[in-house]
Parts: C-alpha cells; sequence; structure tokens
C-alpha cells in the first residue's frame, strides 16, 4: 500500500492524510439532532490510511450543480469517509457514508458513493506511486437497520410536494439498489446508470462497477463499534 509519507508530499495538503492502526472513526456530518447516528467507529487489524473528506468538500464549487432530470449525479456530492486499509495482505480503498434511517440511503447516499469515488480515485491516480490495480474497491453505507423505528422528519408541506414529483430515472435506479442492498445487505453498482460516462469523466479514473455493502448498526443509536474485518 502507498505510504502516508508519499500522500503527504503530494500536491495536496498534508494534512489531509493520516495514519491509524486498529480503529478508524467516520462521522455523519450531516447529523446534529437527537436519536440519529452521529459517528460510528470501524475496527480492523489492520492499519488504515485516512482521506480527510475535506480533500472533496473543499474542491466542490469546480462541479456542476445537481441536474436530476437528465440522469446526471452532482459531483458536489461527498461521503462520510474514505481510507486505504491494509489487513491480510489485501489493500482496499473505502468510501463510506453514515445515514440514520435506512430510506435516507436510496435518497442520496448511492450517489454520494458514486460521486465520492470517482473523485477520490482521480485525486489518488494523480499521486505518484498509487496504483489502482494494487487495490481492491468497496462502498460501505452504514445506517440503522432497514426496518428500524428512525424517520426522517419532514415538514408535512414538504412531505407533500414531495409525493407529487415523478420519479426520476435516478431515483428508479436508487430504488432498485436500495431494494437489492436490503435484501441481500449488498449491491454491485453499474457507474453507467449514474451517467458518469454522460460527464466525460476519464475512464481511467474509475471502474465501471463498484460493491456497496449495507453495514446495520443498533436502532437509535448516536455511536457505534463495529469489526469492519467482518465485513469485507
Amino acid at each position: 500500500m502507498i505510504g502516508v509519507d508519499r500522500l503527504k508530499e503530494s500536491v495536496y495538503k498534508d494534512s489531509y492524510f493520516t495514519e491509524k492502526a486498529g480503529s478508524l472513526t467516520v462521522n455523519n456530518v450531516e447529523e446534529s439532532a437527537k436519536n440519529t447516528l452521529m459517528s460510528v467507529e470501524m475496527q480492523s487489524k489492520g492499519r488504515f490510511i485516512n482521506l480527510s473528506n475535506k480533500i472533496l468538500k473543499e474542491g466542490c464549487n469546480i462541479y456542476k450543480t445537481e441536474d436530476r432530470q437528465s440522469g446526471r449525479i452532482s459531483y458536489r456530492r461527498d461521503c462520510d469517509g474514505i481510507c486505504l486499509l491494509e489487513v491480510n495482505g489485501r489493500n482496499i480503498l473505502l468510501v463510506i457514508e453514515v445515514k440514520s434511517g435506512f430510506n435516507e440511503i436510496k435518497k442520496k447516499g448511492f450517489e454520494q458513493l458514486v460521486a465520492s469515488y470517482v473523485k477520490v480515485r482521480g485525486i489518488l491516480q494523480s499521486i505518484e506511486g498509487y496504483n489502482p490495480a494494487d487495490y481492491e474497491e468497496m462502498g460501505l453505507l452504514v445506517s440503522y437497520p432497514p426496518d428500524g423505528s428512525y424517520t426522517m422528519p419532514t415538514r408535512s408541506v414538504m412531505g407533500a410536494k414531495l409525493k407529487m414529483i415523478a420519479p426520476t430515472a435516478l431515483d428508479k435506479l436508487n430504488n432498485a439498489n436500495s431494494a437489492a442492498l436490503k435484501a441481500n445487505q449488498e449491491v454491485t453498482l453499474n457507474l453507467s446508470g449514474y451517467n458518469v460516462n454522460a460527464c466525460h469523466v476519464n475512464p481511467s479514473f474509475y471502474s465501471q462497477t463498484l460493491r456497496v455493502k449495507h453495514v446495520a448498526v443498533t436502532d437509535q443509536a448516536s455511536s457505534e463499534t463495529i469489526d469492519l474485518d467482518s465485513y469485507l
């Protein structure tokens, strides 16, 4: 696996990269209310190199705004966690999103993973010494169980308006992927379905598919520790 020193010596701020053995904490940056999932500590026998999601956030303004009617996702989206993990002889690139309710996953969770994955691959490939062929790639969606008691707070007027909007092709794709994730605890995303090709992103910057797994945590917990190795 590429060393953290090489990453810190790259064109990017060295504060974006940190190394730690044994555990990684991922914070849900969108949540602040009670009875929501705020953070997850992922434990592993391996070694983590954490990439701060600021490496994605601080450059987001260069991307177009969302255009769901055209079927193109917004690359202004980002995820909660990105890391390189070296464990049991494997090198893994992980993109991680933490949600409270499972229903939030189908609203934007998949799109956050896809946009973040494509962007971070482009960033890493700009650094000499990073070879994507050396890494497995995986997305993780962490939330309360699919049948948990959490419901996203929505004002009644806004809720009524949302019900009146016809689902887009992206909405239908997210719903299908969410159903597969709920049934099997994993799904393989086809990036062409999210119109990555239509955005003319250099195809060397990403794989055509991304394997995504769901990690269910205790319903209503504000934080949780999970054994990451058991999901890899």
